[in-house]
């Protein structure tokens, strides 16, 4: 590690630095989670910690002085800031994925936002609204949705399909746009069961103007032409956006279930030495379940880890259809292998446990919160994998025909 990086912060050489340091802010995390589900959002000092630490720029190509490290070390930091806090380790890993689309865009457009040491990139995915080509770029008018840390960001990235209002056979031509904070207002209507501290709040746009070097297109994204592989030429930068894009979102809930893991085990710990034989007898069930659940949890750990190892370092061009999907599935999988680990637990953790200041309950309602999540839902993943591997078009693909 040095410190060579923006405003003093480490840059880390190694996925290991990253890690420790991920861990060492963990618990002060986790001493402000009332106060994250308090205000809806997360409290101004887990920002400054993660932007102190340096670990928002994980991924910040070399050229603008960050490490580049690749998806399985945004996976295992995710995962423990995750254990502290669910809802921090849930923002992060966005503002983590989002530096690697950042470094998509034209090299002018890079230095804009990675010259301040404090940028942070939000984004939404799911929007309303098509833009209109107008000279030298697009004006729009439309809301998105889910904008995770939206209230801390200085940038937000809109995923738009320009022709989403055409009938079938049209295919998508999705367009990623950069936009400023002045750009969009923020409707505080984060009220929610889980993830509460995450503030994934509605976004609205009305009539601005984007221009054309702040868009850039899903598919040379997903076919590695884009500028980032271009222009920084790493293994990261030459991936497909289909893995550095959907990987992340499982890091949370791996902290998540390790968080709960714990809780139970320390719980068990407790009435095996508490002198209550009647308790303790009741308990072998129980640690069967606490097996099972460590398993499911180091095997989804493996599954992550494996896939961002594998097709994080492999070029674009090389990526099939059904790796693409394989690693959906992957994701969507190991994401609700974590979440039946925390219901299991928390269906044995006993009746202390449904109290609001119990911890469990929250990491309970955090897990089934993020499972929820479209990009992690096994119904939709698994069935277009099965659908891809047998020959089948992908489901959106299906429908357009």
């Amino acid at each position: 590690m040095n410190l060579a990086s923006k405003a003093g912060r480490p840059v880390y050489s190694t996925l290991e630095e990253a890690v420790e340091i991920a861990r060492g802010l963990a618990p002060r995390l986790r001493e402000r989670v009332a106060k994250a589900e308090e205000l809806r959002r997360l409290p101004e000092e887990n920002v400054a910690d993660l932007l102190a630490s340096g670990l928002i720029d994980l991924e910040s190509p070399r050229r603008w002085g960050g490490p580049e490290l690749n998806l399985d070390a945004l996976l295992e930091v995710t995962a423990a800031l995750a254990e502290g806090c669910s809802a921090t380790g849930w923002v992060y890993a966005l503002w983590g994925a989002h530096v690697w689309l950042v470094a998509q865009f034209p090299m002018h457009i890079q230095q804009m936002v990675f010259e301040d040491p404090n940028s942070l990139v939000s984004s939404v995915v799911n929007t309303v609204g098509a833009p209109e080509k107008v000279e030298g770029g697009y004006r729009w008018t439309g809301k998105g949705f889910f904008s995770s840390g939206v209230d801390h960001c200085n940038w937000l990235i809109a995923a738009i399909d320009l022709n989403c209002n055409q009938p079938p056979p049209a295919q998508p031509d999705r367009r990623w746009f950069l936009l400023r904070r002045e750009d969009f207002t923020i409707i505080d209507d984060w009220h929610t069961v889980g993830l509460r501290g995450s503030g994934s709040k509605t976004i609205e746009v009305k009539d601005v103007f984007i221009p054309e070097d702040r868009c850039v297109t899903a598919k040379e994204l997903s076919e590695g032409t884009g500028i980032g592989a271009r222009e920084h030429g790493g293994p990261l930068y030459c991936a497909a956006m289909d893995f550095t894009f959907s990987l992340p979102l499982a890091g949370p809930q791996l902290g998540i279930a390790k968080n709960v893991l714990h809780s139970f085990e320390e719980r068990c710990r407790t009435r095996l030495t508490g002198g209550n034989w009647r308790l303790a007898a009741e308990q072998s069930a129980t640690l069967e379940r606490l097996a099972k659940a460590g398993a499911q949890i180091a095997s989804a750990r493996a599954l992550l880890l494996e896939d961002a190892r594998k097709f994080c370092f492999m070029p674009a061009a090389e990526a099939t259809l059904l790796d693409r999907f394989q690693c959906r599935r992957d994701v969507a999988y190991a994401t609700q292998l974590c979440r039946q680990a925390s219901n299991s637990l928390f269906e044995a953790a006993g009746g202390s446990n449904i109290y609001e200041r119990s911890d469990m309950q929250r990491l309970w309602r955090d897990s089934n919160a993020a499972g929820a999540h479209h990009g992690l839902m096994w119904d939709i993943h698994g069935l277009t994998y099965g659908r891809v591997s047998v020959g089948l078009p992908p489901v959106e693909l299906a429908q357009a025909l």
